[in-house]
């Protein structure tokens, strides 16, 4: 995942060096202005004397932890639904992938990834026997489980740190059709970043292992949906980008 690290005070000197010690790592590295706020998945300095490869590892680290924090966190959602260990953390990396083939800056992809490792939040809010229900839901069964986009948003608009994912957790259901949840959205009136995630979570969700199950779609299985669902479900354009640089690859099994 990307890491964003925002130095106070830092003079020329010190920010071209800890840009040239950040190469073959992916980090961002960006003055802050004093009282200015922390840009959105960033580590805050106070430049010191020290030379730029010792602050660049002094931030990397505290990036690290926080990191560490987040994926904790996602591994916690993933849980309430019986998904393998590592199941965000797969869509986390297929969003790397994915905001790195749509030229994404680097404050979108960030946003991106850390709302793939946040984006059920809500199903924290709904009950168990509505969540893990083993028949069909009734109709205000699927009411409740449809307000955990809105649940989770609120909940990530409450926090500092993760509120520039508060959008697209909140649409992430949406369908370029206008078929889709909360809202009813269609085309562009659903947030962009949200529809890349719409992608990546019906891709991950097809493919991904439950522990009482394998994936139930392959690679090409759940390539196939993406490609019938374009203009439906999924952004055509943002379909034909996520097939054309095989973003799914890494998980290819047929």
């Amino acid at each position: 995942m990307l890491k964003r690290v925002a130095v106070v005070g830092a003079t020329k000197t010190l920010l071209d060096g800890m840009r040239k010690a950040a190469k073959g790592v992916d980090v961002e590295v960006m003055p802050l202005e004093g009282g200015d706020e922390t840009p959105p998945g960033a580590v805050a300095l106070v430049a010191g004397r020290v030379k730029g490869e010792e602050a660049l590892k002094a931030a990397l680290a505290l990036s690290g932890r926080h990191e560490e924090l987040l994926e904790l966190l996602a591994e916690a959602i993933d849980c309430r639904e019986a998904f393998t260990p590592g199941n965000s953390l797969r869509v986390r990396d297929h969003a790397t992938r994915f905001a790195r083939a749509l030229g994404l800056s680097p404050s979108d992809q960030l946003t991106l990834e850390r709302a793939a490792l946040v984006r059920d939040i809500g199903k924290l809010r709904v009950p168990n026997e509505i969540l893990l229900k083993d028949g069909l839901l009734t109709y205000d069964e699927w009411a409740t489980l449809h307000t955990h986009t809105a649940l989770g948003a609120a909940l990530l608009e409450e926090t500092g740190a993760l509120k520039d994912t508060a959008e697209i957790v909140h649409w992430h259901h949406e369908c370029y059709d206008g078929t889709g949840y909360p809202d009813g959205l269609e085309g562009d009136q659903i947030p962009y970043l949200a529809r890349a995630m719409k992608i990546l979570d019906v891709y991950c969700a097809m493919t991904s292992p439950r522990r009482y199950r394998a994936g139930l779609s392959s690679h090409r299985e759940a390539e196939d949906h993406l490609r019938s669902e374009a203009g439906g479900h999924f952004d055509p354009d943002l379909v034909k980008t996520f097939l054309d640089a095989n973003v799914g690859e890494v998980n290819a099994d047929a």
